[in-house]
């Protein structure tokens, strides 16, 4: 029997349906920088903007974010924004504690300025779990995720870390990994194949990074992950290339599936 494939929408981008999608993260660490990369994205062919809240110097105080976010917002002409403070543990640019976290993500999630939120699968639970319903409530798909910047664990494992976010009740499943050789892109595709195929309940997102991962952001679609990252200016993780370089190789393989 086939299982129900899952989507998750974010404004009017849809994870889980048709193409692969293209995120691309702005970085920037005072509200001006953050305006400058919003505008940059005005010519780009992209699908969603991540804001990544960690690298911003007023955060997490909630006032400075959401007044930062409203100006973020209202130049990106109706792109929906996913919203990310990245932990220090899992790559991000500083630390937070778990009650400034949550507060800063209930703030943005009740400002109606995101249409999605990041938790990471291993952050503090309480904390996730009450962002999690406040993004629920308030009907704003949360994104799980976990990243491993040393390695590249066994499918297996990969598989497992997906699943325990679908267990969680997250709306799209993203796992990102470290490769060492071309085992561990396969083992990255093959965990992803195996969520698509068989657990399609909820959209999964995989990368693996670095140079040896870039085939992973091309051949998202080819093994199942709903989406994936570029950059336009400067990445927010190692291996991503800009987007209007991506963006001919994804439309070669949509036109080929």
């Amino acid at each position: 029997m086939t299982q129900q494939r899952g989507t998750a929408r974010l404004g009017d981008v849809v994870l889980g349906e048709g193409r692969v999608k293209v995120i691309v993260p702005i970085t920037g660490r005072t509200t001006d920088e953050l305006l400058e990369q919003a505008s940059a994205l005005a010519t780009h062919d992209l699908d969603v903007v991540e804001w990544r809240v960690d690298f911003f110097a007023g955060a997490p105080d909630a006032d400075a974010v959401v007044a930062t976010g409203r100006r973020i917002v209202a130049g990106l002409g109706g792109r929906p924004v996913l919203f990310t403070f990245r932990s220090a543990a899992e790559g991000g640019a500083r630390e937070v504690s778990p009650d400034a976290w949550s507060a800063l993500l209930e703030a943005v999630i009740a400002a109606g300025i995101v249409d999605a939120v990041d938790v990471e699968l291993h952050y503090d639970r309480a904390a996730a779990d009450r962002v999690r319903a406040a993004a629920h409530a308030a009907g704003v798909p949360v994104v799980g995720s976990w990243h491993d910047f040393d390695a590249t664990p066994p499918a297996e494992e990969i598989v497992a870390r997906l699943r325990a976010m679908q267990e969680r009740g997250f709306d799209v499943a993203k796992v990102a990994v470290m490769p060492s050789d071309a085992g561990d892109v396969l083992a990255l595709m093959q965990a992803t194949w195996t969520m698509a195929s068989q657990h399609p309940q909820t959209p999964v997102l995989t990368l693996a990074m670095a140079g040896r991962g870039v085939l992973t952001r091309m051949a998202a679609q080819v093994v199942g992950s709903c989406a994936t990252f570029a950059m336009v200016g400067r990445p927010s993780a190692p291996g991503q290339v800009p987007v209007e370089q991506l963006q001919p190789i994804l439309t070669l393989l949509d036109a080929n599936l």
